[in-house]
Formats: structure tokens, C-alpha cells, sequence
């Protein structure tokens, strides 16, 4: 969708001005996801030549160490900027990564980045996967190197950024411009915001469910709270792998942290399978199952977790009924 970047921010306003019709709750929720309005650091602010040189990035291959991975390779477009497997193989190593791909989804609107938190803001974050070893592996001095000798890149650059010699800080800050504007606010849920269309019996139902039961870290309009939580998924966390699997308290060194991990967005929820930090659960009634049967105890389990979730068979439907208009086939490249 960031091809149409200059064409989308007018939409923005287009849906800005439909949402008249809704009531002042509805309203502001409509207007905060449009693209005139994505938060962007100083020193990075958003441009369509920085989003477009921030594309070409992304879906470049020669940033890889072997030259063979790109940032698209585990972030496809139609699985929400995902991928649709537990652990990516999709590395120079092809070796499984430990955590699942997260999807891109309205990341501009987030405070911290990683499953745990551990980039302060998406410039930082580009870093990891294009250094990890078994993502792109890319020797960063050799990358600037032959971006600075490439025959379109320095033009854009000067462009984008008016500078003449470019440094890795130039490489990820287009990166993080592009991915801040990957942005889902057309889905039907958004039209129903605008006033444009109204919900089924079971889409209402749904909806009250999902406020009810599962607001408190999926709220509207975003549908995650950014923040980090233990849905109880282990009772147990290894410190193997740099505590790679204690979660949010590898960054904190908090007791209290211990296994907590963002909470995903439930907007494109069907093509971001499968779901959780490591990908355990291939479907959404497994996520069902487990919120109902399935939580273990622990001291930093989240209080919205001490009690089961119990859904009975008619209100599961009526939630999947209700997800099914959190999708964006815009947003995912089914629709022109």
C-alpha cells in the first residue's frame, strides 16, 4: 500500500471527513490510524521519497551477507507483513530463528519493538535482522560500501536524506520511514468507524465480546495495548540463549517481567498464523483452547489471566465473525 503512500494520505483525510456521522468515541478512533498522522522522530519524518527509497530496501537482496535474503523473504505482504510459519527458516543459514515473525502492523503507534521490547525505536531495531547470523548476516561496513557505490542509490539518498556520503544510521532510517508506513486502517471494522457501512447481529455480538472479555490488552482502535504481558504459555523460563526465552524480563532484569511478550494486534489476525511469540498455535481456537483450559500459574501471569476465559461455542463464532472485519485486504495486497 505505501506504493499509493501520496494517494492514502489523501484518503486519510476522505475518512477523517466520513467519520461525521459516527459518535465522538468513533470518530476519534478512526482518525488516529491515517497517514497524516504516523508518529515519526525529528530526525527521521516521513516522506514519500524516503518511503519509496525505504521500499527498495526492504525488497533488496544485496544486504544480505550471501546475497540471497531480503526483509521481504520473512515479511510478505499477504501474511500481513509476516510470515505463515512458527519459526522462519527463511535465513542465509536457513536455520530456525527462536521466535516467531512478528507481523507489521501499525508499528509506528508502538513504544517498544521485538516481542520483548528490546528496540527503543525502528531505526534501532533494523540493526538485528540485518546483522543476526541467521537472518541476513550482512557485514554492515561492506552493505554502506556498495550502497554508496551502487548506481540509483546515492542519487536517492541525496534526495531523501540531501547527503552525499551514506552511513548505515541513513540505511535503517529509510528502512524504519518504509515500515512506519505500512499502516491497516481499511479493513471493514474501519468502515463501520466511518459510518460507511453497518455490522451484522453476530459482528455486534462479536465486538462486545472482544470488548468485554479481551479489551483490556487488545482495545480498539490498534486492537493491542503495545504493552507486554504472561498469558501463562510456561511455568518455566530458561536462561540458555542470552535469556532469549524469559521474555520482556531479558530487558527489564525484573522478576515481575518474567515471560511476558507484546501483545500482537488482532487486525489481519487470519493472515498472521501462526500465533505467539514462538508460533505454538497454528489457529485461533487453539488460542481459545488455551485461554480456556490451558493457562499455567505463575507469579507474573497477568491478572486478566487468573481466572479461564471461557467461551462458549456460539460467542467463539461471533469473535471469529468480528475478527474477520479487523481484515484489511488493502492493506494485505488482495485489493488495488
Amino acid at each position: 500500500m505505501e506504493r499509493n503512500y501520496c494517494r492514502l494520505i489523501a484518503l486519510g483525510f476522505l475518512v477523517i471527513l466520513g467519520a461525521c456521522g459516527s459518535s465522538q468515541e468513533e470518530d476519534t478512533q478512526a482518525s488516529i490510524i491515517s497517514y497524516e498522522n504516523i508518529p515519526a522522530p525529528k530526525r527521521n519524518l516521513m516522506t514519500d521519497e524516503r518511503v519509496a527509497l525505504g521500499k527498495m530496501l526492504f525488497h533488496d537482496k544485496s544486504l544480505s551477507g550471501n546475497g540471497k535474503v531480503a526483509c521481504v523473504d520473512c515479511h510478505e505482504q499477504h501474511y500481513a507483513f509476516g510470515e505463515n510459519m512458527a519459526l522462519s527458516t527463511n535465513g542465509i543459514t536457513q536455520e530456525p530463528l527462536h521466535r516467531n515473525t512478528p507481523p507489521l502492523i501499525n508499528i509506528a503507534w508502538a513504544e517498544g519493538w521485538f516481542w520483548e521490547g528490546g528496540a527503543k525505536n525502528i531505526e534501532s531495531l533494523m540493526f538485528g535482522p540485518l546483522t543476526h547470523p541467521n537472518e541476513m548476516g550482512a557485514n554492515l561496513k561492506e552493505v554502506v560500501k556498495d550502497i554508496n557505490d551502487h548506481p540509483e542509490y546515492p542519487v536517492l539518498f541525496q534526495k531523501a536524506y540531501q547527503i552525499k556520503t551514506i552511513k548505515s544510521a541513513h540505511i535503517a532510517r529509510a528502512l524504519a520511514a518504509y515500515c512506519r508506513s505500512l499502516i491497516s486502517n481499511q479493513s471493514k471494522y474501519d468502515q463501520y468507524l466511518n459510518g460507511e457501512i453497518d455490522f451484522s447481529y453476530d459482528e455486534l455480538q462479536g465486538m462486545k465480546i472482544v470488548e468485554t472479555r479481551c479489551g483490556s490488552c487488545h482495545p480498539a482502535p490498534f486492537f493491542t495495548d503495545f504493552n507486554y504481558h504472561n498469558i501463562g504459555l510456561d511455568s518455566v523460563f530458561s536462561d540458555t540463549l542470552e535469556n532469549l526465552f524469559q521474555g520482556r524480563a531479558r530487558i527489564t532484569l525484573k522478576e515481575e517481567d518474567m515471560g511476558k511478550y507484546k501483545t500482537p494486534t488482532l487486525r489481519n489476525i487470519f493472515a498472521s498464523a501462526p500465533y505467539t511469540h514462538d508460533g505454538r498455535f497454528e489457529t485461533i481456537d487453539e488460542v481459545f483452547d488455551h485461554y480456556e483450559s490451558g493457562i499455567l500459574p505463575h507469579k507474573s501471569l497477568a491478572p486478566q489471566m487468573r481466572n479461564d476465559i471461557d467461551l462458549n461455542e456460539e460467542e467463539r463464532e461471533q469473535v471469529k465473525i468480528f475478527l474477520t472485519t479487523l481484515m484489511d485486504s488493502t492493506y494485505l495486497g488482495l485489493k488495488q
